[in-house]
């Protein structure tokens, strides 16, 4: 008897250890998000995502372009170009140590915002069991952004971190959508992060009133900088030439992708654009 209570102790203790072991590397994490641009419309867009964490300490979750784009401009000071919109943005840093999360915010100049995202994540565990990707999986629900939230998290990953601002379930989320199927993140490879994670600096701190006046602003006029600075405005004609281009027809086309485009993941902070 007693030799098998120090057999149970010792396998216990060698579970711990390996859980920590998880917990202390970095690891990547790869999701693929399907969402809808238009809710109005069936049409989905895929987009590849990373989640990266640092010692269970940190994570930066973004695009697959986002995290080449930060690596370059850390090691040659030139990144990749980025789209000109800013409500579809999805970039978020961790800091589990001081338990802040925010929302970064990039525009065509390279301009820096975040926005701290403040909510408490209070989720309600759910006794429904399953299995997903090879992994153990419970349910559980929250919402956030104005939208009803479906996760399921494995406790045999015991990271306390998911896919965009989620965290905080007893282990790693494996799947999240919410109700509407508007958004949906899925985990499709684990790797173990070997080479060092670079990402944006925090920038300038907006709240979503400010960021609402930046989005309102840009889209008054999205070329309003560029015509500040004298820049001409050109564009690739196909063949490989560029040429000037017609700032109104320009204007309007930019506005209305912005219009059939708006379904932001907060839809509480969704903006009328007329």
């Amino acid at each position: 008897m007693k030799r098998n209570k120090l057999r149970i102790k010792f396998l216990l203790l060698c579970v711990i250890i390996f859980f920590d072991n998880i917990s202390a590397q970095n690891r990547l994490f790869k999701y693929d998000l399907e969402y809808k641009p238009n809710p109005q419309k069936d049409s989905i867009t895929l987009k590849k995502m990373v989640l990266d964490s640092e010692n269970g300490k940190n994570s930066v979750f973004r695009t697959e372009h986002d995290r080449a784009s930060d690596s370059l401009i850390a090691i040659t000071g030139l990144g990749l170009g980025r789209g000109m919109t800013l409500g579809d943005q999805l970039y978020v840093t961790k800091n589990f140590t001081e338990n802040i999360t925010y929302k970064s915010i990039q525009t065509v100049y390279r301009d820096i915002y975040s926005i701290k995202i403040s909510e408490s994540f209070d989720w309600e565990l759910l006794p429904e069991k399953s299995r997903i990707a090879n992994f153990n999986v419970q349910k559980a629900k929250i919402n956030y952004g104005g939208r009803n939230w479906i996760a399921w998290f494995t406790t045999e990953i015991p990271i306390q971190d998911g896919p965009y601002v989620f965290k905080g379930l007893p282990g790693l989320i494996v799947k999240i959508s919410d109700e509407k199927n508007d958004y949906s993140f899925s985990l499709t490879e684990i790797k173990d992060g070997n080479e060092k994670v670079y990402y944006r600096n925090k920038g300038s701190e907006l709240t979503w009133e400010q960021f609402k006046k930046l989005c309102e602003n840009y889209y008054s006029d999205p070329f309003a900088r560029m015509k500040s600075m004298g820049v001409p405005i050109k564009k690739d004609d196909g063949a490989g030439n560029a040429v000037s281009v017609n700032m109104k027809k320009e204007t309007d086309r930019l506005k209305k992708t912005i219009r059939e485009n708006n379904n932001p993941i907060e839809l509480n902070h969704k903006i009328d654009y007329q």
